[in-house]
């Protein structure tokens, strides 16, 4: 399974919108996005921010994330 980080992003309406919204600077997510990565730490303050939020919605399967990846040419 992979986390999509970029949707996550779009829905909460940015980076920027998602950054303020945990109290962390506007470049930390941008780091996320380009690590593939969020720590839980990260993740929770998001779920405390939202508590609607469903998580489950950002999981895909490997196959569709290596579909709609073209950074990496595949």
């Amino acid at each position: 399974m992979h986390f999509n980080l970029q949707k996550l992003f779009d829905e909460l309406g940015g980076v920027s919108q998602v950054s303020k919204m945990i109290g962390v600077g506007r470049t930390v997510p941008y780091g996320w996005l380009r690590r593939d990565t969020l720590s839980s730490k990260h993740l929770s303050l998001i779920k405390q921010a939202q508590p609607l939020l469903d998580l489950n919605r950002y999981f895909e399967t490997e196959e569709k994330h290596e579909q709609g990846n073209t950074r990496h040419g595949t």
